[in-house]
């Protein structure tokens, strides 16, 4: 009996820790999630818009995903084409 009372219980920090971690990774996953949705509907706005009205914000389809993730992508013909002379 006495091995059993002096035996060394868990560490609470330890188990703390644990459900911290926990905790953070679910916010973690949580966050990238909602913004995975977030540019879902983004992108599924976009491509319901028509070429024209795209064009006036100086898209086309192809750089919808890149424009909604904020990706500054264009090539050099495109960005002659944006231009108004």
């Amino acid at each position: 009996m006495s091995t059993i009372c002096n035996a060394p219980a868990t560490p609470r920090s330890i188990t703390g820790q644990w459900a911290r971690k926990l905790v953070a990774a679910l916010e973690r996953w949580l966050a990238a999630y909602m913004t995975w949705r977030l540019e879902q509907a983004a992108i599924a706005e976009l491509w319901a818009m028509s070429d024209r009205e795209l064009k006036d914000m100086g898209l086309h389809r192809s750089d919808i995903p890149a424009a909604v993730r904020g990706l500054k992508y264009m090539t050099p013909d495109r960005a002659s084409s944006n231009r108004y002379f």
